[in-house]
């Protein structure tokens, strides 16, 4: 019997984490540019109005997948049975969200005050049964470090996206053309995955196994559920206190922050689970992986967000114009939370590596009723006061965060702000200098504390001369 057991080689982990980055730079720039377009062909009303009902189809999209995705990525062997039962069970719950999703568009448009959520939910509930299969091959690709086919795959997204959005826009589509541009990418991706399949497996959904797949995705569901929702929250909740165009506001001021800093994140937690996963199997330590992968993520994330934040009003009226310009006051606190985030970004997959999903729950339900209370509290209108708000609860779950982590095989909290202490001297030399010198004050500071990240960049480098010649 064929299986697809957890066998990750560290090099071809740096292979594949290396090969990541350089896609999430290409793909994190295209998906700039189209930003940068959209924003001058729609009004802030009309794209706070699609985050609005991308924050719905999400909660849909986590409640088709129910944290099969999740199981896919860390079973040590996964067999062709236990596939055919991710399969069953996916055909399931995308066949309930689907219809759920399409008979709520109406009542959940008439609740929030926007006539035209509706059309946009019925389109995106049509995307839910498209991208089942590209969840299910793009949890295998990553389980397996496939850098480069998911590359490839999210590139051909990107592009059907873009195009398909920029073409509807031009002619008047308005939000509703984005929705569509939703779905022609996910057929587009969804071909595209087809031709990956593991060759010799029979994909037959089935139940036989059911119940093991179950018993993980139902301890990871309470937590998974709090993650979709907590990210979603800032979308439903201004859109309901401020309406589209503040939304429209949040959005832009997201995407500021967003855009410098989110390669890192993306690129270098690359395959954590089923690194972690197999870390833990082996018997080895999580917290010298987990304080070095902070480490790394904050030498490079937190002197982009000082940077952005020394930056933003110059940077918002550039990238978007002075119809944005309120949008860089919500900037600061953003960034804020995103610096945070980056501290404790390894806290849920090292929790579900040792099998212990469930207790990610906590941290994030305290994040998700800080933010509704804070945001009752201060908003008053303005889209900083509602970022405060967000701000505020990243600061009040943080120590939960780091208390959990050193409970269950982190680092301490000592240990990890040790590790970070580099990246926070070099956050605050950049933002001294004068900007065209930044580059180098960062690796003079880098080099200075010797900082985790530097061997990396080294590897890097050493890669980048090696392709050249």
């Amino acid at each position: 019997m064929s299986t697809l057991p957890l066998a990750l080689e560290p090099l071809a982990l740096r292979r594949a984490v290396l090969l990541n980055l350089a896609s999430s730079v290409g793909e994190t720039g295209l998906r700039f540019l189209l930003g940068l377009v959209l924003a001058r062909l729609l009004l802030p009303a009309e794209l706070g109005l699609f985050a609005l009902a991308m924050a719905i189809y999400s909660v849909a999209q986590w409640l088709r997948d129910a944290g099969l995705s999740t199981y896919l990525q860390r079973e040590p062997v996964l067999t062709p049975e236990r596939l055919s039962a991710v399969l069953g069970l996916m055909g399931g719950t995308t066949l309930l969200t689907t219809a759920g999703l399409w008979a709520l568009a109406e009542p959940l448009s008439a609740a929030l005050g926007q006539p035209g959520l509706a059309g946009l939910l019925q389109v995106l509930a049509a995307v839910l049964p498209v991208s089942a299969f590209g969840s299910v091959m793009a949890a295998l690709q990553l389980r397996m470090l496939a850098a480069g086919p998911i590359a490839r795959v999210s590139l051909l997204g990107l592009a059907v996206q873009g195009g398909v959005s920029v073409l509807a826009c031009r002619h008047g589509a308005g939000a509703l053309g984005l929705a569509w541009a939703q779905l022609a990418a996910a057929l587009a991706c969804g071909a595209a995955y087809a031709t990956l399949r593991p060759a010799g497996w029979a994909w037959r959904p089935g139940l036989a196994g059911a119940t093991g797949v179950m018993s993980f995705s139902l301890a990871a569901l309470l937590p998974n559920a709090l993650t979709f929702l907590n990210g979603v929250l800032p979308d439903l909740l201004l859109g309901r206190l401020g309406g589209a165009h503040a939304l429209g506001l949040y959005g832009r001021a997201l995407s500021t922050v967003g855009l410098l800093q989110v390669v890192a994140a993306r690129a270098l937690s690359f395959g954590s689970l089923p690194v972690l996963s197999q870390r833990h199997a082996q018997g080895q330590a999580l917290a010298p992986a987990l304080g070095h992968a902070a480490a790394v993520l904050t030498g490079i994330g937190w002197p982009l967000l000082a940077l952005t934040v020394a930056y933003r009003e110059p940077l918002v009226l550039a990238l978007y114009g002075a119809a944005w310009r309120e949008a860089a006051s919500a900037v600061p606190p953003l960034a804020l939370a995103a610096a945070l985030a980056l501290l404790c970004q390894q806290l849920g997959p090292a929790l579900a590596a040792v099998g212990r999903p469930a207790l990610a729950a906590g941290p994030v339900a305290v994040t998700l009723g800080a933010r509704v209370v804070l945001a009752l509290w201060w908003f008053d209108g303005s889209v900083a006061s509602f970022a405060w708000a967000l701000g505020g609860a990243a600061v009040l779950v943080l120590p939960l965060q780091l208390a959990l982590g050193a409970r269950h095989g982190g680092p301490s909290p000592r240990a990890l702000l040790s590790a970070v202490s580099g990246s926070a001297v070099a956050a605050g030399v950049v933002v001294l200098v004068p900007l065209t010198v930044a580059p180098l004050a960062w690796i003079a500071v880098l080099r200075a504390t010797r900082h985790p990240l530097l061997p990396e960049l080294d590897q890097l480098s050493r890669r980048f001369m090696t392709s050249r010649k």
